[in-house]
């Protein structure tokens, strides 16, 4: 049996140590490790969605890619999180969520401590990754504020319910 030169030997070590490197460096480089959300970008605007004939309800919204958008902690449009905390006001009136946006300014618009632990308080109690960011999961789950009109007598009705996009 031949032995392998301790130059031999040392080649492959470095060769090892390199690979392992650059396998740490792929994945610890800022595009494996950014959140997902900031895929999307963060929430800018509002649009109006139709649900059945005569009902309608808003929800958060990014100008260029519809409503795939996130907000977190001071992110977000004053009016895509107020509608937010809207919804969360009324649609889950009674709850540690909604007491938490009450508690810290109401529907402000400002996408403070309250609106994230109530955004996480959601996320848990919908099984969802507890983070406290609104993103496209998060926004499939909860219940949205809409508006019913009623066709014969021309009453409009709030109601809650979840939507998918």
């Amino acid at each position: 049996m031949q032995r392998v030169s301790t130059t031999l030997r040392m080649r492959i070590g470095v060769l090892g140590a390199l690979a392992l490197l650059f396998a740490a460096g792929l994945t610890a480089s800022p595009m494996m490790t950014a959140p997902a959300h900031a895929a999307y970008g963060p929430c800018n605007t509002t649009v109006k969605r139709a649900d059945g004939y005569l009902a309608s309800y808003t929800v958060p919204a990014r100008t260029d890619n519809g409503t795939s958008c996130y907000m977190q902690y001071h992110t977000g449009s004053s009016n895509a999180v107020k509608t937010l905390q809207t919804a969360i006001l009324r649609c889950y009136s009674g709850t540690y969520a909604a007491d938490r946006i009450r508690a810290t300014g109401g529907a402000d618009g400002i996408y403070g401590t309250g609106t994230v632990d109530a955004v996480r308080w959601l996320q848990s109690m919908l099984g969802l990754s507890a983070d406290g960011v609104y993103g496209p999961a998060t926004r499939n789950a909860i219940k949205w504020l809409g508006y019913w009109q009623d066709a014969v007598n021309g009453g409009v009705y709030p109601y809650c319910d979840t939507h998918s996009f």
